[in-house]
C-alpha cells in the first residue's frame, strides 16, 4: 500500500464518526432514490406482464341494447384484432348485518369458457357451473371488506328484480386493479365491489336475449387507435353507443398511471434534500481536515507530490464517505422497497409483486452519491491543489475580522464572555456557520414538507366534503328519469331535502384538442352539491355557458369567452357550440359544469335526471335504507358520511407511514448535522476550552460554549429553514398535482412550529452527546499539542 493511501485510511478512521453522519444523511437520500425507482420498475413490470397475461382491454365502449350480430361486424373494424361482447350493470346488495346497502358492478362470463379478454385470476374457489345461474365470483377487496367467503350467498337487487346469489370463487382481474362507485373517485372496498355471473341470467336481467351492452376489444401490433374509435364509434352509433375509449380513461389503469408519476417524483424530490445536506456535511469535514493540515500539505509538494496527487488523495476520502452512504442506501433501499411492495400488494391485489431494482437504479443511486460528495469537496480539495509549498509550510493568515456596525457590537458587549465567545465564532467563520445552519435548515424543510402532506389532505376532504359535497345520501338512478321521481324520493322515510342533479358523458372540442369528460347539471340555487370556485367560494352554475375545471381547461388551451364544442356520447349524439364563461378550482375531478336545466335543453332532454342528492334525518336511517332496497330504478346509493371516513382512514394509512418516514429521516439529518458540527467545533476548540478549564471554568461553562453554539446555529436556521420548507411543499404539490386532484398551497402552523420543535430537540441531543468528550479532555496532553 501506498504511503498517501495508508495516510488516508488513518483520516477516516480519526473522523470515522463524522464520516458515518455523512454516510446515514447520503443513504437515507439514496434509499429513497432505489425505493421509489425500483418499485416504480417493479409496478411498470407487474402491471405489463399482469395485463399480458390476462390480456387486458385496449379498448372499451358501452350501448344501450346492440344485437349480438354486431359482433362480427365490430371484429372487422380497423385494428380489432379480438372483440368480447359482454352484459354488464350494477345491482344493489343486501348483506346480513349491514344496513346501508353497497353496490356492486356487474360483468357477465362467457358461457361455455373463460373471458379471452380481461380474463380473472382466481384467488380461491372455483369458476361458476354455466349450468347454475346463481353462481357468481366475487371481486377479492370486496369480499375482504365485508367478510364474504366461498359459500356465502347475497341477496341483489338486478334490474328490478331480486336475486339470490351465491359465492364460488374470489377473483380479481386487470380491469379492476382499482374499482370505484359510478360518479366516484374514491375506492371504498366495504361498498362497492364487482361481480362476474352467468351471462344468459344476467342477459335475462337486463332484458338482453341475444343481444350486448358492452365490449372489451384488443388491438393489433400496428393498429391506429383514433381510427379504431371512430369506426367503432359508427357501428354502435344506431345502438346507442355512448363512445369507445382508451385505457387512458379506464379508472384502473389511470389510477395505476398516477400512481407511478407519484413515485417518479418521489424519486426526485426526496434524495436532492439529502444530497445536497450531504455535500454540505462533506466540505466541513474536509475544509476541517485541510485546515489542520496545511504543513503536511507543503511537506508532500516539498516531496514531489503534485497538485493533482494531493487533491486526488483528499478527494477519495469524500468517496469513501460516500460509498459507505450507497452501500447504506442500497441496503435501506431493498427493505423499504419490499415493504412498499407488500403494501401495494394488498392494496391493488397484484397475483404478484415483487419489489427488483435494476441494476442501472443502482448505478445511477452510487453516481448520485459520489456526485454530492465530489461536489462537496471540490473547494477545499481545490483550495489544498492551490497551496505551494511555501505557503502551507507557513503558519495561516490570521482571520481577517470587519467591523459589524455599532448595533452589532453594542450588543455583543451586552453579552457575558461566555456569549461572546459564541458570537464571535459565528460571526468571524460566516462560511462554516453558514454551512452548518443550512444543513439544519434543510432538517427543518423536510419535517415541514411532511406535515404539509396530511394538512392538504384535510383541507382537502374538508371542502370537498363540508363545501362541495354537504348531503347525506348520493342516490343514482339506472338510467336518466323524468324530475317528477324527485318527488317520491322525498316521501322516503328520513328524506329532509332532495336535490337533482343530471350526469352526462360528452366530447369536448377546442383548438383541435379532444377531451372525453363527464358534465354536471348542477340547479341554479343547489345546497348539497355545489360548485367551488377560485379560493375555494361557491359559485353559481352559469346561467347560460359552461363552466369548466381548470384541469380540463388547461387540456383543451380554452378559456373564458372561447367558445367549445359539446358533443353527446349517446342517444341522438346532438352537438352543440358553448361558450365556457368560467374557470372553477375544485379539489377533486375535472370535470365541466351547467345549470340543469339548460343542460337538459341543450340534450333536447327536459326535465331528465340521473339521480338526486338528499339531506336526511339521521334518527331515521334504518327505515329508510329498507324502502331503498326494494325500489329497482335505483342503480347505486353513496353514504357520504361514509365515504369521507374511508378516505380518511385511506390517507391517514398511507400518509402516517410517510410521515413516519419523513421523521425518521429529518432526524437523522438534523442529528447528523449537528453532531458532525459539534465533532468539530470541539476538535478545533479542544485548545481553547482546555485552556478555559486550566484557568477554572466547570465543565457546565466550558459546555455551555459548545452547546450554545450550535443552538445558536439552529436558531439562526429556523426562519431558512421555514421559508424552503414553504417553497418546497408549494413545488412538492404541483408536482403531484394530477386531473384527479389538485392541491393548493395551505398554511399549517403546527406542522412549522413541529419542524422547529422536532429539529432543535435533535440538535439538543446530539449537542449533548458530543459535549460528553468534554470531561474526558486530556488537558495536559491538549496544551501541549501544537494543533
Amino acid at each position: 500500500m501506498r504511503a498517501l493511501d495508508k495516510k488516508l485510511f488513518r483520516d477516516v478512521w480519526r473522523m470515522r464518526v463524522h464520516a458515518l453522519g455523512v454516510a446515514l444523511v447520503l443513504g437515507c437520500g439514496l434509499s429513497v432514490m432505489v425505493m421509489a425507482l425500483g418499485m416504480r420498475g417493479s409496478m411498470e413490470r407487474t402491471r405489463a406482464a399482469y395485463y399480458a397475461e390476462r390480456h387486458m382491454a385496449d379498448l372499451a365502449v358501452s350501448a344501450v341494447r346492440a344485437p349480438e350480430r354486431m359482433a362480427e361486424i365490430l371484429a372487422e373494424a380497423p385494428g380489432v384484432e379480438t372483440i368480447e361482447t359482454r352484459v354488464s350493470g350494477v345491482a344493489l346488495l343486501d348483506l346480513p348485518d349491514v344496513s346501508e346497502p353497497p353496490s356492486a358492478r356487474l360483468v357477465s362470463l362467457p358461457i361455455e369458457a373463460r373471458p379471452r379478454i380481461n380474463d380473472l385470476t382466481l384467488a380461491r374457489g372455483r369458476w361458476p357451473d354455466p349450468a347454475r345461474a346463481n353462481e357468481i365470483l366475487l371481486s377479492q377487496a370486496f369480499g375482504d371488506a365485508n367478510h364474504l367467503g366461498l359459500g356465502d350467498t347475497l341477496n341483489a337487487t338486478i334490474h328490478g328484480r331480486r336475486q339470490r346469489l351465491r359465492i364460488v370463487g374470489i377473483a380479481n382481474s386487470p380491469e379492476f386493479v382499482f374499482v370505484a362507485a359510478p360518479g366516484e373517485l374514491f375506492r371504498q372496498a366495504k361498498r362497492f365491489g364487482v361481480i362476474w355471473m352467468n351471462r344468459e341470467a344476467l342477459a335475462r336481467a337486463y332484458d338482453l336475449d341475444g343481444a350486448f351492452n358492452d365490449a372489451v376489444f384488443l388491438l393489433g401490433r400496428n393498429a391506429n387507435q383514433s381510427q379504431t374509435i371512430a369506426a367503432i364509434d359508427r357501428i354502435l352509433e344506431p345502438y346507442g353507443g355512448v363512445g369507445a375509449y382508451g385505457r387512458d380513461r379506464m379508472v384502473s389503469d389511470r389510477f395505476l398511471s398516477e400512481e407511478l408519476r407519484q413515485l417518479s417524483t418521489m424519486a426526485i424530490f426526496l434524495p436532492a434534500l439529502f444530497l445536497i445536506t450531504a455535500a454540505f456535511l462533506v466540505n466541513i469535514a474536509l475544509g476541517r481536515v485541510i485546515a489542520t493540515e496545511r504543513s503536511n500539505i507543503g511537506l508532500l509538494k516539498a516531496f514531489g507530490y503534485s497538485n493533482a496527487a494531493v487533491a486526488w488523495h483528499y478527494a477519495k476520502s469524500a468517496l469513501i464517505f460516500a460509498a459507505i452512504g450507497a452501500f447504506i442506501g442500497s441496503g435501506a433501499g431493498i427493505a423499504l422497497g419490499r415493504a412498499v411492495a407488500d403494501l401495494y400488494r394488498d392494496y391493488y391485489h397484484f397475483p404478484t409483486l415483487e419489489f427488483s431494482a435494476s441494476p442501472a437504479t443502482f448505478i445511477g443511486a452510487w453516481a448520485a452519491g459520489f456526485a454530492a460528495a465530489l461536489t462537496g469537496c471540490i473547494f477545499s480539495v481545490l483550495k489544498a491543489a492551490r497551496l505551494s509549498p511555501a505557503e502551507a509550510l507557513t503558519p495561516p493568515r490570521p482571520t481577517t475580522f470587519f467591523s459589524a456596525g455599532p448595533a452589532l457590537l453594542q450588543f455583543e458587549a451586552s453579552l457575558d464572555a461566555k456569549s461572546r465567545i459564541i458570537m464571535r465564532r459565528i460571526v468571524r467563520f460566516p462560511r462554516r456557520a453558514g454551512t452548518s445552519a443550512l444543513g439544519i435548515a434543510f432538517a427543518i424543510a423536510l419535517l415541514v414538507v411532511a406535515r404539509t402532506m396530511p394538512a392538504e389532505m384535510d383541507y382537502l376532504l374538508d371542502v370537498n366534503f363540508g363545501v362541495a359535497n354537504r348531503q347525506d345520501v348520493t342516490l343514482s338512478f339506472t338510467e336518466a328519469r323524468d324530475n317528477s321521481v324527485l318527488h317520491q324520493i322525498e316521501r322516503l322515510s328520513g328524506v329532509v331535502y332532495a336535490e337533482p342533479f343530471r350526469l352526462d358523458d360528452v366530447i369536448l372540442r377546442h383548438n383541435g384538442r379532444t377531451v372525453h369528460e363527464a358534465i354536471f347539471g348542477v340547479p341554479e340555487h343547489a345546497r348539497l352539491a355545489q360548485i367551488v370556485g377560485a379560493g375555494q367560494r361557491v359559485m353559481a352554475p352559469p346561467a347560460t355557458g359552461i363552466a369548466l375545471a381548470r384541469a380540463l381547461a388547461q387540456k383543451l388551451g380554452a378559456r373564458p369567452g372561447d367558445e367549445i364544442r359539446l358533443e353527446q356520447t349517446r342517444g341522438r349524439r346532438i352537438g352543440a357550440n358553448v361558450r365556457v364563461t368560467a374557470i372553477v378550482e375544485p379539489m377533486i375531478g375535472s370535470s365541466a359544469y351547467m345549470e340543469i336545466e339548460a343542460l337538459s335543453r341543450l340534450m333536447r332532454e327536459g326535465g331528465r335526471i340521473s339521480g338526486a342528492h338528499l339531506r336526511m334525518d339521521s334518527a331515521r336511517y334504518q327505515a329508510f335504507n329498507r324502502e331503498i332496497k326494494t325500489i329497482p330504478a335505483i342503480a347505486g346509493v353513496s353514504y357520504v358520511g361514509q365515504a369521507e371516513a374511508s378516505m380518511r382512514r385511506e390517507f391517514e394509512q398511507g400518509v402516517g407511514v410517510m410521515n413516519l418516514v419523513y421523521a425518521a429521516f429529518a432526524a437523522i439529518m438534523a442529528g447528523g448535522v449537528a453532531f458532525s458540527a459539534a465533532r468539530i467545533t470541539l476538535a478545533e476548540q479542544e485548545r481553547d476550552l482546555a485552556t478555559l478549564r486550566v484557568l477554572g471554568f466547570t465543565r457546565l461553562e466550558v459546555s455551555y460554549i459548545l452547546v450554545g453554539e450550535l443552538m445558536a446555529l439552529a436558531l439562526i436556521a429556523i426562519p431558512a429553514g421555514l421559508a424552503l420548507g414553504a417553497l418546497l411543499s408549494i413545488w412538492l404539490m404541483q408536482l403531484f398535482q394530477t386531473d384527479m386532484y389538485a392541491f393548493p398551497f395551505v398554511f399549517n402552523p403546527a406542522g412549522y412550529a413541529f419542524a422547529i420543535a422536532f429539529t432543535l430537540a435533535c440538535v439538543a441531543t446530539a449537542a449533548m452527546v458530543v459535549r460528553a468528550s468534554i470531561d474526558k479532555l486530556d488537558m495536559i496532553a491538549v496544551l501541549k499539542a501544537r494543533d
